[in-house]
């Protein structure tokens, strides 16, 4: 079975203007001009507050978040030619009163990195028409779509007021972008198509025609179906909200794919429903695509009773295959019925590797009537459940997820206000960059300026001479700060993560195979490289409120390297409080991970007593276990303990090694300490071990 650990100078006297949120160090010109531009000052109050507005936005997400990747149209020029067209057309399943139309740029990852605006037009227009093909109306022209910078996949939003009867929704593109990969050839792209009639996506599913223009020739990604099949780059439609724990819904896992899984969701009461619509659960590890657990197969039944509840006959209401639709929602819509329970069959599970194991898995799943969801808050019912599944931050999988509203990492809305939202944030972006790149013209001209009154002055060469060597010294330490945080941030996010998911694994293959020497070895080794690691990051953050004193970190190492030992941590409460400089506190987790590896290897120990006291001056930290010991000929040898007293010497601490043959070993560091103290003395934690 699967375990549950499934594994972010100068000019100083002059009164300043508010510095702009997350703005870097201001250098003598920003100082000036914030002290003598009142517009500057504006711009510094405007974008402050523009930052919290953004806060309950959702964002446009940079990762792949899998499904189809929208429709393109191939053009030999660049604008059409005579009477000629470069059209993208959508004709309506049933015509309806469209109130909103809202468009998504396609999106294409190669080497290259991300481009977020592929095959999107230089201009273009947006027209609705009716049955015989006729324009009704022109809802938008775009001139110069490509021209904000901010617009990295933002959706195109634009409200008809008042609605306008359509059959139909044709995208005219007038000047078409080149294909980066093709000399020659223009290209006209689009993700999703939207046309609202209220919360009714009236465009979803309708018929699509590339006009004036050829389906690409590998067609696999860009379809024309695919421009109104409901699913975009940009991920469920989620807005930040109140933290939630609940992250989705996972089956049991199982060896054969076709081993069925279900869930059942009581509606309380007999109800019309016409659809439902499952979302995608967020995948686990990075290892894993978009989609994860997305049924290959379903059947949706509905009854007004349940089986062991009178012997109620289920009705299937969809029974379809699915391909995989990343993270995006899936609508599936039937006939109307009346019904009490609903139930998710997974005929078909979804696996991806064939020694990976098979699995259901869902976010959240809503039951329609019309746009009503009656599922919100009503009780899931599932033996095939994986029982509150933990994983990291303290979420876990249950049955509540699923109609709790929210999707793994946001509270989920309708696709209409999502989008509105999203228009929202590219309104505020667009806002602050305008407002950034005027603060810098103003903060230029300040330069200038000022440059010129230095000239004037006769103060520019002893400004150069004495500020700038010390400007440059600090924005070095500031790069220096930056390149530490950067490779901590690596460390931490992709090496951790990488050995999480190596003892991931080594748990399921131990799960599966029963337990073996290898696998126990490969266990210890991640671990102790995860400790190791976690050692590196800690020493590349050398300041910051979050970080943790030394000895206290000294405690943590040791609760991960003695894991399988009984083990005891004691300090004094100055101990807790003291902290080494930078270059000591390297030498002294050398000295203390060499010290407990050597437990861990030679002592054949069972227990170990750590104590670290800080008085007079020094620091003491004395390891003490009940081993096998050390000879007394072996351990007068230089060669004996040479790696910890180098460490001893590099601190300018004392070292001595107590050891008698079969009774165990007592080392004693004593490292004289500077006046360096944290700023805060925090109260001593209560002595800590793992028996």
């Amino acid at each position: 079975m699967m375990c549950n650990r499934v594994i972010a100078c100068g000019l100083s006297f002059l009164p300043l203007a508010a510095p702009a949120i997350g703005a870097e160090p201001r250098g003598w010109e920003e100082k000036l001009a914030g002290a003598l531009s009142l517009r500057l000052r504006a711009i510094d109050r405007e974008l402050a507050g523009l930052g919290p507005k953004l806060k309950g936005l959702p964002d446009i997400p940079i990762s792949d978040q899998g499904g189809t990747g929208g429709c393109v149209g191939v053009h030999l020029s660049a604008s059409p030619a005579g009477d000629t067209r470069c059209a993208l057309e959508i004709r309506f399943k049933e015509p309806g009163n469209v109130d909103l139309v809202s468009l998504v740029p396609a999106r294409r990852y190669d080497a290259r990195g991300l481009d977020a605006n592929y095959g999107l037009p230089d201009s273009f227009s947006v027209e609705l028409f009716d049955a015989a093909g006729q324009t009704t109306a022109v809802v938008a022209v775009e001139p110069d779509a490509r021209r904000n910078p901010v617009r990295r996949g933002h959706p195109f939003f634009y409200q008809v007021d008042p609605p306008v009867p359509a059959a139909g929704l044709r995208i005219v593109a007038d000047r078409l972008h080149p294909d980066p990969d093709s000399d020659g050839v223009f290209i006209h792209a689009w993700s999703e198509a939207f046309a609202f009639e209220g919360e009714r996506d009236v465009a979803w599913g309708g018929e699509v025609k590339i006009v004036g223009g050829a389906a690409p020739t590998a067609p696999w990604q860009w379809q024309p179906a695919f421009l109104v099949d409901g699913e975009t780059p940009l991920g469920l439609p989620e807005i930040p909200g109140e933290d939630h724990r609940n992250i989705g819904w996972l089956s049991k896992d199982r060896k054969d794919p076709l081993e069925s899984a279900s869930l059942t969701i009581d509606l309380g009461a007999a109800n019309e429903i016409d659809a439902v619509r499952l979302f995608p659960a967020r995948r686990p590890t990075s290892d894993l695509p978009s989609g994860f657990g997305f049924p290959k197969r379903l059947k949706v039944l509905v009854s007004d009773t349940l089986e062991d509840a009178g012997g109620g006959a289920w009705r299937v209401v969809s029974d379809a295959a699915y391909r995989n639709p990343g993270h995006n929602p899936v609508t599936i819509p039937f006939d109307a019925t009346t019904g009490r329970y609903v139930k998710f069959e997974a005929v078909e599970l979804w696996k991806v590797y064939e020694s990976y194991p098979a699995f259901f898995a869902l976010s959240e799943v809503e039951v329609l009537d019309g746009s009503e969801n009656l599922a919100l808050g009503k009780p899931v019912r599932s033996v095939d459940s994986m029982l509150n599944l933990i994983t990291s931050g303290g979420r876990y999988w249950s049955g509540a997820a699923l109609t709790d509203g929210f999707g793994p990492e946001g509270k989920l809305v309708p696709t209409r206000e999502w989008l509105g939202l999203l228009d929202k944030r590219l309104g505020i972006e667009t806002r602050r960059h305008d407002l950034r790149a005027e603060s810098v013209r103003l903060i230029n001209g300040w330069r200038r300026t000022g440059l010129a009154g230095f000239a004037l002055l006769g103060l520019a060469g002893a400004f150069a001479i004495v500020a700038l060597p010390i400007r440059y010294r600090i924005h070095a330490r500031r790069e220096l700060e930056k390149v530490r945080e950067r490779i901590a941030g690596d460390l931490h996010d992709e090496v951790g993560s990488n050995l999480g998911s190596i003892q991931m694994f080594a748990d399921l293959a131990e799960g599966r195979s029963g337990p073996s020497e290898e696998l126990k070895r490969i266990q210890r080794i991640a671990a102790e490289t995860v400790s190791a690691v976690r050692d590196i990051v800690w020493l590349l953050r050398p300041r910051g409120d979050h970080r943790i004193a030394t000895v206290e970190h000294l405690r943590e190492t040791a609760s991960i390297m003695l894991e399988s030992l009984e083990w005891k941590f004691t300090a004094n409460e100055a101990a807790w409080a003291t902290e080494l400089p930078e270059e000591s506190n390297r030498d002294l987790f050398l000295y203390f991970r060499e010290a407990l590896h050597n437990i861990l290897r030679h002592a054949k120990a069972e227990n170990v007593l750590i104590r670290a006291e800080s008085a007079e001056g020094r620091l003491k930290l004395i390891i003490t276990d009940d081993g096998v010991g050390i000879e007394e000929t072996k351990l007068q040898r230089p060669s004996t303990q040479r790696a910890l007293r180098q460490r001893a010497d590099a601190l300018g601490a004392s070292f001595d090694v107590t050891s008698t043959p079969g009774e165990g070993t007592r080392l004693l560091l004593s490292v004289p300490l500077d006046r360096k103290r944290r700023p805060k003395v925090p109260a001593a934690p209560s002595p800590q071990s793992n028996a």
